[in-house]
């Protein structure tokens, strides 16, 4: 069976429609979807700006620590408003690309001419769309991911709100995570009261005990064996008073081991299997990644 070009080039103008017409239909579903947190960032305008590929390069670093850590992790808030911003900038960029807006009016071409730059320009658009699309894969990965971690810590996260914790709730989730985080954690122990706490003694109403011998609270799986990279500093000229160099003249982060009572040493470069309470404040200062 033959195939023309022109079919071809059809259907990807009947798809390059479709996705501009739903920009502008599903524009304000995917902003508070994936928006901006609306966190205050005045007091982070002296860091140096990122590029699109460091961003990206952050972000799927993000993106593999959150599905691999047990426990939720701090939400990225200016690397999110970055990554955003320019997934909008984007689309807004495909759409002027295929309604032909960027071309100029005031060429005058040829029939046949005007027709070769339209071909010419739907292999760019196409990869486009599809750099586009593998980057929204990973974000809603990424944000699926931590909704399924608020949902099974719903109770966990609530402690967040007393003084004594280091780690604000504002910190740890988004403006939108945090909205939904309440709204779900209403809903479940309104449930549970109407549907089986309210029948119960007083004493046996709390959904929060962990004074007997089965803890109520779901709490992260701090003792998980993970699999870690570790990458050490970001520049060369960042200093990190945990590094210490071995004989050998590598540099290495020292960790303890609780259950036996033994340093180990975690060279720059290398790959470890650790329980990720022992690397877990590395993960968190990103001197260490997950696999």
């Amino acid at each position: 069976m033959n195939i023309d070009i022109d079919d071809i080039l059809a259907d990807l103008d009947r798809d390059t429609t479709a996705i501009d017409s739903s920009i502008n239909s599903h524009a304000a579903n995917d902003t508070t979807i994936l928006g901006s947190d609306g966190i205050d960032t005045d007091k982070f305008r002296h860091l140096p700006v990122l590029s699109a590929v460091g961003d990206f390069e952050k972000l799927m670093a993000h993106w593999r620590n959150e599905r691999m850590s047990p426990e939720l992790l701090p939400y990225p808030h200016l690397l999110m408003e970055r990554t955003l911003r320019r997934v909008q900038e984007q689309l807004e960029h495909i759409e002027c690309v295929s309604m032909g807006y960027l071309e100029d009016p005031s060429a005058e071409n040829s029939t046949s001419e005007s027709s070769n730059n339209a071909l010419s320009n739907k292999l760019p658009l196409l990869c486009m769309e599809a750099d586009l699309e593998r980057l929204k894969f990973v974000l809603r990965s990424f944000l699926r991911c931590r909704l399924a971690k608020i949902d099974k810590y719903s109770l966990y996260l609530r402690q967040f709100n007393d003084e004594h914790v280091l780690l604000p709730l504002s910190e740890l989730l988004s403006r939108q995570e945090l909205e939904y985080h309440d709204r779900h954690s209403a809903i479940m122990l309104k449930l549970l009261n109407r549907a089986i706490l309210r029948h119960m003694p007083p004493e046996l109403q709390a959904v929060d005990d962990n004074d007997g011998s089965v803890k109520m609270v779901d709490e992260p799986e701090w003792n998980r064996f993970v699999f870690v990279y570790v990458n050490g500093p970001k520049a060369k000229q960042d200093s990190d008073p945990r590094l210490q160099v071995n004989e050998m003249g590598q540099q290495f982060y020292p960790v303890t081991i609780q259950e036996l009572q033994e340093e180990a040493e975690l060279t720059i470069g290398g790959i470890y299997v650790m329980r990720y309470n022992v690397v877990r404040d590395l993960i968190l200062d990103d001197m260490v990644q997950l696999i």
